[in-house]
């Protein structure tokens, strides 16, 4: 791994599903446990992170009231123009690939359907350069294409 590369400390799940809160946090304690994973289901528990910082944001599209648009609206909004927020969900539609990376997501990480692959996905996750975000959605954004960040 390069040097320069930012080793993260703390990521941030914004999902309305506890569950897959528990998947995410049992696997980064496999990968590496000094990665903090914290969890917020609804905007009205952002306050208890306000003097927080996170590394990573992995947000999910649909959810109730706020959907993970408005959620990314929001974090662009208030100035965190450099905060990696990937789209960690289970819509495959084109239509919401465009939209985030438009809308400002540094990734799209469709969820895995099984913790191995949950695992190894996040694992390659880490790897990449976040002190960098623009870099790596570069690599994701070719010829007019939008591509979904793939573990394999």
């Amino acid at each position: 791994m390069d040097d320069k590369k930012k080793e993260l400390s703390s990521v941030l799940l914004i999902d309305d599903d506890r569950d897959d809160y528990d998947l995410v946090l049992e696997a980064f304690q496999d990968i590496n446990p000094r990665i903090k994973v914290y969890f917020v289901s609804r905007c009205e528990e952002v306050i208890r992170y306000s003097q927080k910082s996170f590394d990573l944001v992995l947000l999910d599209i649909n959810m109730p009231y706020h959907d993970g648009f408005s959620w990314l609206k929001g974090i662009r909004e208030k100035g965190y123009d450099k905060l990696p927020v990937i789209m960690f969900t289970n819509s495959l539609s084109p239509a919401d690939i465009v939209r985030s990376y438009k809308e400002g997501a540094s990734l799209y990480f469709p969820k895995p359907e099984s913790f191995s692959k949950l695992k190894k996905a996040l694992q390659k996750l880490i790897q990449l350069d976040w002190g960098n975000p623009d870099s790596v959605t570069a690599n994701y954004i070719q010829n007019g294409k939008y591509m979904t960040f793939q573990p394999e």
